[in-house]
């Protein structure tokens, strides 16, 4: 029972997720770059539940964003899992109580994340560097200091949904 309700819980911080990247997150665009919630959640579950859990999520979490914003689908799912499993399997090396790591893992995260999909979207649609290059210059940097806000209230949050049973003796 009490497994069914972690993963009811995930399952709705997934939807809850979701309805922020599409609803409100698009309103607070500033200067031409956007947060990226998901990023954050994934990096977050990572931090709390290690690489399977965390890779399985990235997918889910990334097929949801494919269908409903990209052109190709696969291509978030594929990223996303790459970072929920490499954040997840390197869990030991990690000290996941410290939101320092944690922030420092999100911009990374967040710069493999565009990387990839600049690199991929070069391939497939013929595009030049210039583009990201240009996004390297200036936006980036506000986008990751969004994300690491963002990753702060996702950690939170999964603390809090997410308690610890303390052994009393």
């Amino acid at each position: 029972m009490v497994e069914l309700m972690n993963r009811l819980k995930v399952v709705l911080m997934f939807f809850a997720s979701i309805m922020i990247q599409t609803a409100i997150l698009p309103n607070f665009s500033i200067f031409n770059s956007k947060a990226n919630m998901s990023i954050a959640l994934v990096v977050a579950i990572a931090m709390n539940f290690g690489s399977y859990v965390s890779g399985y999520c990235g997918i889910v979490l990334g097929f949801f964003e494919d269908i409903l914003f990209s052109r190709v689908i696969g291509i978030r799912a594929l990223i996303y899992y790459m970072i929920g499993f490499i954040v997840g399997y390197s869990e030991d090396s990690i000290n996941k109580g410290d939101i320092r790591s944690g922030s420092i893992i999100t911009i990374v995260a967040t710069l493999f994340y565009w990387i990839m999909n600049t690199i991929i979207y070069m391939f497939l649609e013929n595009s030049s560097v210039n583009v990201l290059i240009k996004y390297l210059k200036g936006p980036i940097v506000i986008e990751l200091i969004l994300n690491v806000l963002l990753y702060l209230v996702c950690n939170y949050a999964l603390k809090k949904v997410f308690k610890k049973r303390k052994f009393r003796f």
